[in-house]
């Protein structure tokens, strides 16, 4: 698919109010095939019930496929812990706003998604999240029926057979994402919510962001200033 002169100049391409407003951006050659003009980014800012203006952000390349997404919070919000006990399939459609920074944990299952340096973020439900795992599961089940390793195939069984009596609404199942950036949430009236403790905010991973201390990055514009004088210095004197 080529992109309209309106995408290479990465103007709006939709301001549906309903949708929000939408840019596509030419971002050059892709970093993974090397394909020419190829790279493009989508941003999708609207307003979210409840939680506010996010902008939805994904990298694709039109060539090989390669594609990164985020959700980034365009409000200052607080680091927090949100939880929501899904007890019957209503509870299913809970929004879930899930950026880099957040972690996702579901109890009974015990399965945790924590971000990494290649974690992505999404807008879905608790469904869809639960739709994310069952084709995980699925594929490292078969990865493990084939490694003979009829354990973890019975394991990975077990958790399936769950996630399909939740979907039913036949078993509970806790919902938690936390983020110390303040970049995820989930949003429905039975949620609950609180702040993030110190000691909880160290323990979490940031994924491929990470905290930058005030002072710590005023000190360090310091020193680069004090290296480009000297370099500056020395310079002059070697022309001298």
């Amino acid at each position: 698919m080529l992109m309209s002169e309106k995408e290479k100049r990465g103007e709006r391409v939709n301001a549906d109010p309903e949708v929000g407003d939408v840019q596509v951006i030419s971002l050059g050659d892709c970093p993974i095939c090397g394909g020419k003009g190829t790279l493009k980014a989508i941003q999708h800012i609207h307003e979210i019930p409840y939680f506010g203006k996010v902008m939805e952000s994904t990298i694709i390349c039109e060539k090989c496929g390669y594609r990164n997404a985020d959700v980034m919070v365009l409000e200052d919000k607080p680091p927090k812990l949100y939880t929501v006990k899904v007890e019957e399939e209503i509870d299913l459609f809970t929004r879930v706003v899930r950026s880099k920074s957040g972690t996702v944990e579901l109890e009974e299952i015990g399965v945790k998604i924590e971000p990494g340096p290649a974690a992505e973020g999404f807008i879905t439900n608790v469904e869809g999240v639960l739709e994310r795992v069952r084709e995980t599961l699925l594929m490292a089940r078969e990865f493990k029926r084939q490694e003979g390793d009829e354990e973890a195939v019975k394991k990975a069984d077990e958790i399936l057979s769950y996630i399909e009596d939740v979907k039913e609404g036949k078993k509970p199942l806790t919902v938690r994402i936390a983020d110390p950036l303040g970049n995820s949430a989930l949003i429905g009236e039975k949620v609950k919510s609180r702040l993030l403790t110190e000691e909880e905010i160290r323990k979490l991973s940031l994924g491929p962001y990470r905290i930058v201390n005030p002072e710590e990055l005023e000190s360090s514009e310091n020193e680069s200033g004090e290296a480009s004088s000297e370099k500056a210095s020395e310079n002059k004197e070697a022309q001298g």
